[in-house]
């Protein structure tokens, strides 16, 4: 469901995200990367999308190999066109399960790379099992390495939580309004997020310390974590 649904929309996705965030998101992406510590040699993006956050990453470290990680081959298609930099590489994987791509984890002398850094921009929303991708994710991951995700949580503020989410459904209706299957999936995952501190709970309990925590609009946060 979740393939189909993001291939059907991948055309409009970029324009999607610049409308939801009111025309930030690349901003706030920048800035997310911007709170990482170091400079991390090796980073995971997963839920890559069309490439956007990888892209900001590359740009805050130029010296660092980058792997994109998306389900849909649509999305890869995308992030692949507009890429213009060599130490970025789209893989087709599931966040949630990471097995698949372990050939992408090895170094020509067979030893595994450990990802200093692994990233998500509004991915995690759209993962059925979360706290198996928080896993995924610490399992690759440096012992001493961060996760920074981006994403639109509920906000604690139920009038602004409201206001929130009718802007968040009239998008996802203009995006899907012809694929009633599609909207109903945006419509659910709109309605079911998670507040930050829900997620920060639920990472906690996979073994993440927060670290640091940067707001952007009501229910748009940045959170990075320690592992």
């Amino acid at each position: 469901m979740i393939r189909r649904l993001f291939t059907d929309i991948a055309g409009v996705y970029d324009r999607m995200n610049r409308l939801l965030s009111l025309g930030c998101d690349l901003r706030w992406r920048r800035q997310a990367a911007a709170l990482v510590h170091g400079s991390p040699a090796a980073i995971l993006d997963l839920a890559c999308g069309t490439g956007d956050f990888a892209f900001a990453l590359a740009q805050r470290f130029p010296d660092a190999q980058i792997l994109g990680v998306d389900l849909t081959p649509a999305m890869l298609d995308l992030a692949r066109a507009k890429n213009t930099s060599s130490n970025i590489t789209f893989r087709l994987g599931d966040a949630q399960n990471l097995s698949s791509l372990a050939a992408s984890f090895e170094q020509p002398n067979n030893r595994t790379i450990e990802h200093s850094l692994v990233t998500c921009a509004f991915g995690f929303r759209n993962f059925p099992d979360k706290a198996a991708a928080l896993a995924e994710a610490k399992r690759i991951m440096k012992p001493d390495g961060e996760l920074l995700v981006l994403e639109f949580f509920r906000p604690p503020n139920r009038l602004i939580g409201a206001l929130t989410g009718l802007w968040l459904r009239a998008m996802a209706s203009l995006f899907a309004r012809n694929n009633a299957a599609a909207y109903a999936y945006l419509r659910k995952s709109i309605e079911q997020t998670l507040s930050a501190s829900e997620f920060i709970a639920l990472a906690q309990r996979q073994g993440f310390v927060l670290q640091a925590r940067k707001l952007f609009l009501p229910g748009c946060s940045c959170l990075l974590f320690k592992s």
